[in-house]
């Protein structure tokens, strides 16, 4: 069996790391633009002994990829920002008719991947969209509470992130993209829009050592997703901060600049792209951060009823982001090969992951600590 991993940043590295350690694939099949960081990690890599080779690939060259793709099993995406590969290496993943697993946070990104829905199912490959940590950890969570209730009403999910932990510079790409302006959240059975980091304000406990924390709707896929899959319910949002929260008026602030901007700005007396800058300039932002805990949390609460009782079932978890969105991508290749993934199709994880199993998985791994409660309303 075969697994290639497209893309060797801080995400794609923590899932080949976790391929290497836990995956039964007998090969590996790593493909980035850049190779050194890839040689790298593989050369410190410890555990079982799996054949791994890496090769160097421009995403762009649609007939490399698609060979490429051809010759594996399940392939993973983790190559960044979304809003410019996202779309472009799912179909190639279908013209290839091999499985695919990604980390897509972009809602924009979501809408033009569910319209590929059917080209999947005719090709007879599944494309499992947003398995890493929000969208992904965050919705299994949400499918999990849900089984715990005969009806949903209302889905709430929410993330904190640590600007010390921003990633690669890929992800500032997409936050800058993604989370600077408008967002959509689902109220009153009708998706509506909002201002990330903004609107709908709300104080909520995560997990230690994140503790309490202010969270604002933000630009995620989970109310899209979410919505459809969970038609009895009436409200879905997804909300979230940066610590420290200046993070947030950062990224609504540069990706201003950027919209803004017409044409080239100049830095130093050159031109510049206005998104390669604001890009560039948050990330070391971040980089420089100092004495700021690299922890984050997720939280879902699903509220509905059993037994004519009116519930809501609570899920938290606290770890690294980062390491938190490449990891269960590359469980979900492993659990796709195993059969605890089925479907054909672009689909969500809500729709097609067997939440015990992946549960059960990310405590096996220790990826984070987590806690589950039951209350009445």
């Amino acid at each position: 069996m075969k697994v290639l991993v497209l893309g060797c940043g801080e995400m794609g590295g923590s899932a080949v790391e976790d391929l290497y350690r836990h995956g039964t694939f007998k090969d590996l099949i790593i493909a980035t633009r850049s190779t050194e960081k890839a040689k790298k990690l593989v050369r410190n890599l410890k555990g079982r002994r799996i054949n791994t080779s890496i090769h160097q690939i421009d995403i762009e060259d649609r007939k490399n990829l698609v060979c490429l793709m051809q010759n594996c099993d399940v392939a993973i995406n983790c190559v960044g920002p979304n809003y410019k590969y996202e779309v472009k290496i799912a179909e190639a993943a279908i013209e290839a008719k091999v499985n695919l697993i990604d980390i897509n946070d972009d809602y924009e990104t979501t809408y033009k991947m569910l319209k590929l829905n059917k080209r999947a199912k005719d090709a007879g490959v599944i494309i499992v969209m947003g398995l890493g940590a929000s969208p992904g950890i965050n919705n299994v969570f949400a499918k999990a509470a849900s089984d715990q209730l005969d009806t949903v009403d209302e889905i709430h999910t929410a993330w904190v992130m640590s600007g010390a932990d921003p990633g690669g510079l890929a992800l500032s790409y997409h936050l800058l993209y993604s989370l600077s302006g408008k967002a959509l959240t689902y109220q009153n059975a009708k998706m509506i829009e909002v201002e990330s980091f903004v609107d709908g304000k709300e104080r909520i406990e995560f997990l230690e050592p994140v503790g309490p924390m202010d969270v604002f709707h933000v630009g995620h896929p989970e109310p899209i997703t979410l919505s459809h899959v969970f038609k009895t319910a009436t409200v879905v949002d997804d909300k979230a901060t940066f610590h420290p929260p200046f993070i947030n008026d950062l990224i609504r602030n540069l990706g201003k600049l950027v919209r803004e901007s017409v044409g080239p700005i100049r830095v130093n007396g050159a031109p510049i792209d206005p998104m390669d800058f604001a890009a560039a300039y948050f990330h070391k932002k971040c980089k420089s951060l100092k004495n700021i805990p690299k922890q984050g949390a997720l939280r879902v609460d699903v509220k509905g009823w059993r037994n004519g009782e009116s519930k809501i079932v609570t899920y938290t978890s606290s770890g690294v982001i980062t390491t938190g969105t490449g990891t269960p991508a590359s469980m979900g290749a492993q659990m796709l090969i195993d059969g605890y993934i089925k479907g054909k199709g672009v689909l969500a994880p809500e729709e097609c992951v067997d939440w015990r199993e992946f549960i059960k998985t990310i405590v096996s791994r220790g990826i984070g600590r987590l806690d589950i409660k039951i209350r009445d309303v």
